[in-house]
């Protein structure tokens, strides 16, 4: 199995201003293509097809041709991913935007990594302008222009043998350059473990509830649904002082400055948190020696909800849909739970947290609780709505007594128990951050 790693690139100057050019020839490179395409496209009715992309694209930018080939088979899956999502979404739009700047792909032989250093291959040709434009002289058009080699070195921070890395890229994020790759990491062995399966209920409140036949864990996502909506609010804030201003002006590009700080936070902070959740989540799959997953599908749920009718969504409910990062942490949870060896699997997940396991009737919750009017049991709704989850692919036995367990995803320094601030011998045994709040706590 592929994971992606990352590791931001030392700064320097020359460095950085080899790198911002790279990404704008990326950008013309991708700009060509989508111009080219679209109008093909208008043209003839059909799309080009990738060796036709590829073929055209030539001795025509200084990137190395493997390099120009990657973006041009970004650009076919994105197109392809897009013809996907048209079946059920006719608003999904074909690449159309121009870029000034894109993320410079690499393949294995577009680049040289060795123990120390990692160089980004690229090229630069010298065309005969004169010999070009001379009339007497037979010009022929399929030859090959004289070309320099160059590449471009930063050290290598991984930590890990990339010698048998095939892809990599370059991005912008947060202020700086990061190189990430992907490499292939072995996935654990199971398959002497006795069958058992769970399902994993996704949501706002819990942003991940997963549960097996005797024990449930619940894992707290008012924290993300908090940063998301703060971002919101305040983004609409500085759109309504921007509006007010003259547009480019020093105000203005304070104002702007100040959204893409937020924006930056915010995402940084969710990232944190996903990776927590999920962290939480599979350490308990592995501890209860789980084989297969059933996750919930709840993709397209905050699409048409605008709709008048008895189930009109109101004004708030509306945006927190339209904020829940429920694909990210799918995203995360299926590679996360695929690298500990347990089978992922997807279900249609509608009335699951309103089905009795018991009577198999359909009841309407109240609050966070599952009540069965015939039995007169009561559940909490999201356990209900995981074990039923579970129930449309694999079987399960329906309990009225389970263990549940309600987690947060804290940070840690924020968090330090007693017991932990006495096991410190040393100052160096903490990241910085936790150090900080050990000495303020002591």
């Amino acid at each position: 199995m592929f994971v992606t790693h990352s590791f931001k690139i030392p700064y320097d100057e020359q460095l950085y201003a080899e790198l911002r050019d790279m990404q704008r020839e990326a950008a013309a490179v991708w700009n060509d293509i989508v111009r080219e395409a679209t109008s093909y496209y208008f043209s003839f009715r059909k799309w080009l097809s990738k060796t036709d992309i590829q073929s055209i694209r030539k001795q025509t930018y200084q990137l190395h041709s493997q390099t120009v080939q990657a973006i041009a088979d970004k650009y076919v899956a994105n197109r392809e991913t897009i013809r996907q999502l048209r079946k059920t979404d006719k608003k999904a739009k074909y690449p159309w935007r121009k870029k000034r700047y894109y993320c410079i792909p690499l393949k294995k032989a577009s680049m040289d990594i060795s123990a120390e250093t990692i160089a980004i291959k690229k090229v630069t040709y010298e065309l005969d302008l004169p010999a070009l434009l001379t009339k007497n002289k037979k010009k022929d058009w399929h030859q090959k222009f004289p070309k320099k080699n160059h590449s471009v070195k930063f050290p290598n921070l991984s930590k890990e043998n990339l010698a048998n890395c095939n892809y990599a890229e370059v991005v912008w994020r947060n202020g700086a350059y990061w190189f990430c790759y992907a490499i292939a990491v072995p996935k654990k062995d199971i398959s002497t473990y006795p069958f058992k399966a769970a399902g994993a209920d996704l949501g706002e409140i819990h942003a991940v509830t997963v549960a097996t036949e005797e024990k449930a864990l619940l894992v707290s996502g008012r924290a993300m649904r908090s940063i998301s909506q703060f971002r919101a609010k305040t983004l609409a804030e500085l759109s309504k002082l921007m509006s007010r201003c003259k547009k480019g002006s020093r105000q203005w590009k304070k104002y702007q400055r100040a959204r893409a700080r937020i924006r930056q936070k915010t995402a940084n902070q969710l990232v944190v948190l996903e990776h927590q959740t999920t962290k939480e989540i599979v350490a308990f799959l592995e501890a209860e020696q789980v084989t297969h997953l059933v996750i919930g599908d709840v993709s397209g749920i905050e699409k048409n909800t605008k709709k008048k009718g008895p189930r009109k969504k109101g004004r708030t409910r509306r945006q927190q849909l339209s904020l829940w990062n429920q694909g990210k942490i799918k995203q995360k949870l299926t590679y996360k739970a695929q690298l500990k060896g347990i089978q992922v699997k997807e279900t249609e997940e509608s009335y699951t947290s309103q089905d009795c396991p018991f009577c198999h009737g359909r009841h309407q919750a109240t609050g966070r609780n599952f009540s069965c009017s015939v039995h007169k049991t009561e559940i909490h709704r999201d356990i209900n709505g995981a074990q039923n989850i579970a129930r449309k692919k694999y079987p399960m036995a329906a309990k009225t007594i389970l263990s549940v367990v309600y987690k947060q995803p804290v940070w840690l320094k924020r968090h330090l128990s007693f017991e932990d601030r006495q096991k410190i011998k040393h100052p160096n045994d903490l990241p910085k951050q936790v150090k900080r709040i050990a000495e303020r706590t002591a």
